[in-house]
This record gives C-alpha cells, sequence and structure tokens, in this order.
C-alpha cells in the first residue's frame, strides 16, 4: 500500500489539475506464512496466472489466514489519505470469471475501479459515457384494473407510460459487467479493452485539448425534453390519469415530454468550445498515461479512440509484449512510429 501511495505521488505530479486518475486493483486472500511453495508448477490453465502462483505466501500482519485482504480498499483509502479525492467506486462485474476451487464462499467474480481526482472540479466528460435506458414495458402509477401503482404493461389500461425508447439514455451506471479478454501472450493481469474505454472516453476530450495549455475543449450540450418540475404526488387527479411521458393538455396529467423528434430527455452535442482563454488557432490530442503499462491494453485503446498514450513499464518481459502488440497496430495504422 505504502508502495502505491509512493507510485501515485509521482502521478499526481504529472498530472493536470483537472485530470482524473482510474485506479484497477484485484484482491486477496491471507494465507499462513509457508503455506504455498514457490516451486510449485502450474498448470496450463495458470499459465497466464505464472505471477502469483510463483509468488510466496500472504502472510498478512493483522489478518488471520483466509482473510479476505481488501487490497482495493485500503490503497484507496492511504490514497484519500493523501490528498487524492475518492469520487467513485466502480464495480466490474466479469460474467466469465476465472474458476476457483473454494467450497466455503462465492466464486470472486468482480474487481473495483477507483476514479479518483486532484481537485473537487475535474474534466468529465458525462455524454461521451452515456448509456442507453433500460425503463422496461410498464405503466407508471396508473389505475389498472381499479388499483394504483406500478403494474405490468400487459395489463389492461388507458394511461400512458414509459415504454422502451430507443433514443432514450442515462448517465453511466456504477456497475460496469464486461468480460474478460483472452490475450496470447503470458500476462497474468491483462484487462479487458472495453474496461479501459470508458475511462478514457470519460477523462479525456475527444475533440482534443490547447496545444498551449492542455486544457481539454468541452461539449456545448442542448437539452430538451424532460420534467415539468412537479413531484410525483403533486398533480391533480395523479391517482387517476398517472403521469404521462407524452405532453397532453389535460391538467395535473404531464411528468415528462418529448421533443420535436419524439425523444424523451433529449440531449445532444451541439458544438465544442476551449475551457481556457488562450484562442490557440490549433488543437491536439489529449494524453493518456499509465504507470503500469503491462501488455500496452491502454496504449492501444488511447489510439484507438484518437488520444495519445505514455506507458512506463519496468518488467522488460511486458515491456516487450507491449511493444510488440505495438508495432503491429502501427502496421494497422493505430500508432505513429
Amino acid at each position: 500500500v505504502e508502495h502505491m501511495v509512493q507510485v501515485f505521488r509521482e502521478v499526481r505530479r504529472v498530472l493536470r489539475d483537472d485530470g482524473t486518475l482510474w485506479l484497477n486493483m484485484g484482491d486477496c486472500y491471507a494465507a499462513q506464512a509457508g503455506q504455498r511453495k514457490t516451486t510449485d508448477r502450474a498448470g496450463a490453465k495458470q499459465q497466464t496466472n505464472t505471477a502469483s502462483t510463483d509468488t510466496p505466501s500472504r502472510d498478512v500482519p493483522g489478518l488471520k489466514p483466509k482473510d479476505l485482504v481488501g487490497q482495493p480498499w485500503r490503497v484507496a483509502f492511504a490514497l484519500q489519505a493523501d490528498s487524492w479525492y475518492l469520487r467513485c467506486d466502480i464495480i466490474w462485474a466479469k460474467p466469465n470469471p476465472m474458476p476457483e476451487s473454494c467450497r466455503d464462499r462465492p466464486t470472486k467474480s468482480h474487481e473495483y475501479v477507483f476514479l479518483l481526482t486532484k481537485r473537487p472540479r475535474y474534466f468529465f466528460d458525462q455524454e461521451a459515457v452515456r448509456e442507453k435506458a433500460q425503463y422496461g414495458r410498464r405503466e407508471w402509477h396508473g389505475d389498472v384494473r381499479g388499483r394504483v401503482g406500478l403494474k405490468a404493461h400487459q395489463a389492461q389500461s388507458t394511461v400512458g407510460g414509459p415504454e422502451d425508447d430507443p433514443s432514450a439514455d442515462r448517465n453511466i451506471r456504477s456497475v460496469w459487467t464486461i468480460a474478460t479478454q483472452a490475450f496470447p501472450e503470458a500476462h497474468f493481469a491483462t484487462f479487458p479493452e472495453k474496461l479501459v474505454t470508458p475511462s478514457i472516453k470519460a477523462g479525456t476530450s475527444e475533440k482534443g485539448c490547447c496545444p498551449a495549455c492542455g486544457a481539454p475543449w468541452v461539449r456545448v450540450v442542448e437539452k430538451t425534453g424532460g420534467s415539468i418540475g412537479k413531484g410525483w404526488h403533486d398533480h391533480e387527479g395523479d391517482g387517476s390519469k398517472g403521469q404521462r411521458c407524452e405532453l397532453a393538455e389535460a391538467k395535473g396529467s404531464v411528468a415528462r415530454c418529448k421533443d420535436e423528434a419524439g425523444r424523451k430527455d433529449s440531449r445532444h452535442t451541439t458544438d465544442w468550445k476551449p475551457s481556457c482563454e488562450c484562442r490557440a488557432p490549433l488543437r491536439t490530442a489529449c494524453t493518456v498515461l499509465d504507470p503500469f503499462g503491462g501488455s500496452g491494453t491502454t496504449g492501444v485503446v488511447a489510439a484507438k479512440l484518437g488520444r495519445k498514450a505514455i506507458l512506463v513499464e519496468l518488467n522488460p518481459e511486458y515491456a516487450e509484449m507491449a511493444r510488440k502488440r505495438c508495432n503491429i497496430d502501427v502496421q494497422r495504422g493505430l500508432f505513429q512510429p
């Protein structure tokens, strides 16, 4: 934990004041001293996990054998105590987790991604990572067969409800269901490209930044539709009429309205503008830093999204993997040599 704090002090030194830190960490369990032998040989299915199977036993002071170490949260709290703002804990839910031989606990199928920042106000492109809304085909607070409340759509009713709307979206949620991604090389801690994508999209501007000061360009967002500003039960005749999504003339029957295109709560980008006053005539791509470069996934995703990337990796074998991978992507036009 102390080592991670020291590493991210250096990251903090080079990070812009409006920048963000996205930290992914797995967890482990405390074990008895001498329980694991470094001479144990990894099986065929564990070849990508050799770094963990060859490590000495995890004898953690203050923890009992079989205790969950809670390593991600220990690091997150240590960074918070070291002046970082801990803004969000994101659950990476894996639909295809690594099988475990445990018999007295659930199989671990999630990891954490922490969003941390240097300042209370920072760049976050909310629009770039909005996701499709999941309303479901239901009626909201309508008089369905003589009963008031949330009822299934198939029930007979004349009350309008928020049925599935292809144009409807919402702010990104804090649970990301992303399958692990196969990697042909011998690296035990690779993460899928889809895990990196939302972090880069939200943390950097797709329009680029000022070449003079590095300030990102920001969206000009137009909002249409939305709420009329009344609460759920502040409408006349709410019990019998419910709150419609359609814009109606009947008094007190409107909860939400649509825009001219028929979309509910529409938001779209109309323009981009600089967030600084440098008035530079050109823009440059935003830069992503990965202090644990590993196999180079961050660099590959950054290039696909039109960003620059700086990767740091101490392990020569992993650095060669990333270099080889980047060389392949140079040929595909993703990287500039």
